[in-house]
C-alpha cells in the first residue's frame, strides 16, 4: 500500500513537472497580445524599448508565483498588491497554485486576467497538491550574449563596419538572494569600457521584510505623477493606458541604463501596509562612465502603501539635494537662498484607487514644495454593457510644476504645461472563434473587436517652439476582424490636429494576416499624409515547429518628407526591440531565425539589409544602403 502511494505521488510530480516544461512552448501570439495589454497599447509601435526589454525577460524567465514573496509579485508590476497578498494567502491556505483556472479562481483574479499574465508566469512547484513549496531549493544561472555588425556604405562607395555588443548574466538562488549584471556599447561608443552597464544585487524576505536592493533600481509609485523611472508610454490609444501600473522599487536589468536609480532601497510588508524606502545617488551612473562628468546629489524619498479588496491608496514624498561634487566646473555650486539652498527638488504626492460596483476610479495630486504648484489627474474605468468597456481621464500639469521623474500619462514630452481630457473605449462582437493551431487560455478570439480614443490637450504656455499657447487633439480607430481560425484583418486609422507646426496628421494601415500554427503569412499597407504622402508596404512569413523559428520580410517605401516618416516594428531576438523610421525612397529585407538547443541554450540570428536606388523629390544623389548582421546566444543553467 506504502509503495503504491509513492508511485501514486511521483505520478502526480511528474505530471506537475510536464505542465511546467509544457509551458516553455510559449505562443508568440498570445505573448504579443499580453504585451499590449499590459502596456495599453494597440501596436508593437507604440510601445518603448525599455517595457518590452522587461516583460522579454519575464517571458524567457517566467515568475515562478508559488515560489517567490508577495514584494516579488508586486515588483513585476504584473499584479496590484492586493492581488499579491490573495497569491500568498491562498499558497498559505490551500497551497500551490498548479493551474491557470485555479490562481482565475483566486481572490481579484479573472479568466480574462490570467490569460494576460500567462506567458510570463510559471506554476512550477515542487510539492504535492494541497502542499506548499515557497521554501524550495534551486539555483538560477542566466546568461545572454549579443553582438551585431552594420555595414554603411560611405561617399566613396565602399562598406564601413561598425560593431556594437550587449552582455547580460543573472544569478538566483533560492528565489531569495539575486545578483544581475549588464553591459553593451552601441555603434558609435567606444568598445571599452562599456558605453552603459547597470548591476544589482537583491535579497528578498519571507516576512516583514520584502526585499533590499543595492546597486540600480527603478522606483514606480501611484500613478507616476510624483515618481515613475524608465520609460513609459505617454499617450492614451486604449483604456487599457489610462492607468499605471506601479510596481514599487524594482531591481533593474537593461541595456541602456538610462532613467534608473543607483543607490539602495527597501520595502517592507506590516499586513495590509507596504512601506517603501530609497536612497538614490543622481550622477553616480555617469561617473562610473568613462568621459562622462556629472554632479553628485542624493535623493532620499518613501512610501507607505494601503491595500484592500477594492482599492488601495499610498503616499510618496522625496527630494533631491544641490550638487555634491561638479567635476566639470572644478568648484561648488552657487549659494541659493531659502529652502532651496540645500534642496533643488523636493515633491509630495497621494494617490488612490477604489472599484465600486464595478466602476474603477484612480486618481493622485501631488504637490511641488519648492514652488508650491500642485498637479493632479483622475479617471475611470468601467463596462455600460456587454461587450463595450469605457474608460475617461483629467489631467492638469500646470507650467510651473517640476516634472522631473514623473512619468504619469500625458500627450506632450513632460507632465508640465499640459491641460488635458481623454476619453477612450474598447468593444467586441460575435462568436468566439477557435485560432488554428492554439489551446488552452488565449486559444480562441471574438469575431469582431476594436477600440477608440480621443484626446485633447492645451498649453497655457509656449512649448515646442511655438511662441504662444497651443492645442492639440488625436483621435484613434482600430478595428480587428477575425474573418476565420486562420485569418484576420486588422484596421488603424488616426489623426492628429495641431495649432502650430504641421496643422494635421492623417495615418491609415491595414493589416492581414495568416497563421495556422505553424506557419504565418501576413501582409501591411501604411499610408500617411502630413506634408506629403508617405507610403509602405510589406510582406512576412514565417514558420516555427519545436525548437526551430524562422521569420523572414521584405518591403518597400516611398516617404519623401522626414515629416511624414513611418514607423514599423521589425522582428528581433528577446531582448531587442526595434521600430526604425523609414524615409526616403527603398526598400529593405530582414531574416530572423531562433533554434533551442536542449533546455539550456537559445541561439537567435537576424540579418537585414535596407537600400535606397532610386532618389527621392530634390535629392540629387542616393542615400547610401546598410547591411546588419545580428547574433544572440542565450543560455540558462
Amino acid at each position: 500500500m506504502k509503495r503504491s502511494m509513492n508511485i501514486a505521488a511521483a505520478a502526480v510530480l511528474l505530471m506537475c513537472h510536464a505542465a511546467v516544461y509544457g509551458q516553455e512552448q510559449r505562443d508568440d501570439y498570445a505573448a504579443g497580445k499580453a504585451f499590449l495589454a499590459l502596456t495599453g497599447a494597440l501596436y508593437a509601435e507604440d510601445m518603448g524599448e525599455e517595457e518590452v526589454e522587461r516583460l522579454d525577460a519575464l517571458r524567457s524567465h517566467p515568475l515562478k508565483i508559488n515560489l517567490v514573496s508577495r514584494s516579488r509579485l508586486v515588483e513585476s508590476g504584473l499584479f496590484t498588491p492586493y492581488q499579491a497578498a490573495s497569491v500568498i494567502d491562498y499558497r498559505n491556505r490551500n497551497g500551490d497554485i498548479l493551474s491557470a483556472a485555479e490562481l482565475a479562481a483566486v481572490d481579484g483574479f479573472s479568466i480574462e486576467s490570467v490569460a494576460v499574465y500567462l506567458p510570463f508566469i510559471s506554476f512550477e512547484s515542487f510539492a504535492l497538491p494541497g502542499k506548499s513549496s515557497d521554501r524550495a531549493s534551486y539555483t538560477d544561472n542566466s546568461i545572454v550574449f549579443r553582438s551585431a555588425v552594420k555595414l554603411q556604405e560611405s561617399s566613396s562607395g565602399d562598406a564601413v563596419p561598425t560593431y556594437n555588443y550587449g552582455l547580460k548574466y543573472k544569478f538566483s538562488m533560492n528565489g531569495r538572494f539575486e545578483a544581475a549584471l549588464t553591459a553593451g556599447s552601441s555603434y558609435s561608443a567606444e568598445k571599452f569600457p562599456p558605453e552603459a552597464a547597470s548591476f544589482y544585487m537583491a535579497y528578498y524576505g519571507r516576512g516583514a521584510v520584502g526585499k533590499i536592493v543595492a546597486g540600480d533600481f527603478n522606483i514606480r509609485f501611484g500613478q507616476g505623477l510624483a515618481m515613475w523611472s524608465g520609460f513609459s508610454m505617454s499617450g492614451t490609444p486604449a483604456p487599457g493606458s489610462f492607468s499605471r501600473r506601479a510596481s514599487g522599487i524594482s531591481p533593474y536589468w537593461s541595456y541602456s541604463g538610462e532613467g534608473s536609480h543607483r543607490g539602495v532601497a527597501a520595502d517592507f510588508s506590516a499586513g495590509k501596509f507596504m512601506i517603501s524606502a530609497f536612497v538614490s545617488v543622481p550622477g553616480l551612473r555617469d561617473s562610473f562612465i568613462k568621459g562622462r562628468d556629472a554632479g553628485i546629489s542624493v535623493l532620499p524619498g518613501f512610501n507607505v502603501l494601503l491595500s484592500g479588496m477594492d482599492g488601495q491608496v499610498s503616499v510618496t514624498c522625496f527630494a533631491r539635494s544641490r550638487t555634491l561634487a561638479e567635476k566639470e566646473s572644478g568648484g561648488k555650486p552657487e549659494p541659493v537662498s531659502g529652502p532651496g539652498r540645500f534642496i533643488e527638488v523636493c515633491r509630495m504626492s497621494a494617490d488612490a484607487r477604489y472599484a465600486v460596483r464595478g466602476v474603477e476610479l484612480f486618481c493622485e495630486a501631488a504637490i511641488d514644495a519648492l514652488s508650491l504648484s500642485a498637479a493632479a489627474l483622475a479617471g475611470c474605468r468601467f463596462s455600460p454593457c456587454s461587450g463595450l468597456y469605457m474608460a475617461s481621464g483629467l489631467r492638469y500639469y500646470p507650467a510651473d510644476y517640476e516634472s522631473e521623474y514623473s512619468g504619469a500619462i500625458r500627450s506632450g514630452s513632460g507632465c508640465s504645461n499640459e491641460y488635458g481630457f481623454s476619453v477612450s473605449g474598447s468593444f467586441s462582437s460575435g462568436k468566439y472563434v477557435k485560432l488554428a493551431g492554439r489551446t488552452g487560455f488565449g486559444s480562441s478570439a471574438v469575431r469582431h473587436q476594436g477600440s477608440f480614443s480621443i484626446d485633447m490637450s492645451h498649453s497655457p504656455e509656449p512649448k515646442y517652439g511655438v511662441h504662444e499657447p497651443s492645442s492639440q487633439c488625436k483621435a484613434v480607430f482600430s478595428y480587428s476582424w477575425q474573418l476565420s481560425s486562420s485569418v484576420c484583418m486588422q484596421w488603424k486609422v488616426s489623426e492628429r490636429l495641431r495649432t502650430y507646426g504641421d496643422r494635421t496628421r492623417t495615418d491609415v494601415r491595414c493589416d492581414v494576416g495568416y497563421a495556422d500554427g505553424r506557419w504565418s503569412l501576413s501582409m501591411r499597407l501604411n499610408a500617411l499624409y502630413c506634408r506629403g504622402l508617405g507610403m509602405l508596404s510589406y510582406i512576412e512569413s514565417g514558420y516555427r515547429s519545436g525548437p526551430l523559428a524562422a521569420c523572414f520580410r521584405s518591403g518597400l517605401f516611398r516617404v519623401d518628407d522626414w515629416a511624414d516618416r513611418i514607423y514599423a516594428y521589425e522582428r528581433d531576438a528577446p531582448g531587442n526591440f526595434s521600430v526604425p523610421a523609414y524615409y526616403g525612397r527603398g526598400f529593405w529585407l530582414s531574416l530572423v531565425a531562433g533554434v533551442k538547443v536542449s533546455g539550456w541554450g537559445r541561439f537567435y540570428f537576424r540579418a537585414a539589409y535596407t537600400g535606397y536606388p532610386w532618389l527621392s523629390s530634390g535629392q540629387t544623389t542616393k542615400k547610401p544602403g546598410r547591411a546588419e548582421l545580428k547574433i544572440q546566444m542565450v543560455f540558462n543553467l
